[in-house]
C-alpha cells in the first residue's frame, strides 16, 4: 500500500465521518449549499480522475455501477430525513437511524465496487475522483427529494396536525419511521417544554 493509497483512504475516512455527523444532527437548510456542494465535489471527482480512466469501457462500467448506487441509496435517504418548518419560517432537517443505515449501505456498495475494481486490474475506476463524483450524485438526489418534500410540507400554523414539537418546531411531512422514533423517544429539552407546557395547562384550568 503505498502513500497515495492511505492518503486516500485517510481522506475518505475523515469525509464519511464529517457527512454523518452534519447528516444527523439538526441544521438549517440552505438551498445554495443544496447544489454547490454536489456541484463542487463532482468538479473535483471528475479532476482528480486520471483522463485514460474515462477512456476505458471497463472502468466507465465500474463508474456507472457506483453511481446507479449512489443515486438510488440518495433518493432513499432523503425520504429518511425529518425536514420541518420552523416558526420564522426558516426550513430545518435532521437525520434519523435510517439515514445512518443507508449510509452504511453505501459504504457497503463502494467497499464491493472497489474489490472488483481491484481484483480485475482496473483500481483507477474506484479511486478518490470516482468516488467523490459518485458522492456528489448521491448528495444531489438526496438534495432533489428534500426540496419536494419542503415543497409540498404545510407550514407552521396552517392549521394541518403536525407531529412532535422541536425547539419551537414542527416536523412536517417526515419519514413515518423517523417520526414515530422522534416521538416514541423524545429528546430531554422535549420532555422539559412538554412539562412545562402541561403546568401551564393545569393552571390555566384552576
Amino acid at each position: 500500500m503505498n502513500v497515495n493509497t492511505v492518503a486516500n483512504a485517510l481522506l475518505i475516512a475523515a469525509a464519511v465521518v464529517w457527512i454523518l455527523a452534519k447528516q444527523i444532527r439538526p441544521a438549517p437548510i440552505k438551498s445554495r449549499m443544496m447544489v454547490a456542494a454536489p456541484l463542487v465535489m463532482a468538479y473535483f471527482g471528475i479532476k482528480q480522475t486520471p483522463i485514460s480512466t474515462w477512456k476505458s469501457s471497463a472502468d466507465l462500467g465500474f463508474i456507472a455501477v457506483g453511481a446507479l448506487f449512489s443515486i438510488g441509496l440518495g433518493l432513499w435517504r432523503g425520504t429518511t430525513i425529518r425536514v420541518w418548518r420552523a416558526e420564522d419560517g426558516r426550513w430545518w432537517r435532521a437525520g434519523t437511524k435510517y439515514t445512518l443505515l443507508l449510509w452504511g449501505a453505501l459504504l457497503v456498495v463502494r467497499v464491493v465496487v472497489a474489490g472488483a475494481a481491484d481484483a480485475t486490474g482496473h483500481k483507477a475506476a474506484d479511486g478518490l475522483g470516482p468516488i467523490l463524483f459518485s458522492l456528489a450524485l448521491s448528495f444531489a438526489a438526496q438534495s432533489a427529494v428534500t426540496a419536494m418534500r419542503m415543497s409540498g410540507a404545510p407550514a407552521v400554523g396552517s392549521g394541518q396536525a403536525v407531529p412532535l414539537r422541536v425547539n419551537g418546531s414542527a416536523p412536517v411531512d417526515a419519514d413515518p419511521w423517523a417520526q414515530s422514533s422522534s416521538q416514541q423517544w423524545p429528546s430531554r429539552h422535549e420532555r422539559i417544554a412538554q412539562r412545562r407546557a402541561a403546568r401551564r395547562a393545569r393552571r390555566g384550568l384552576r
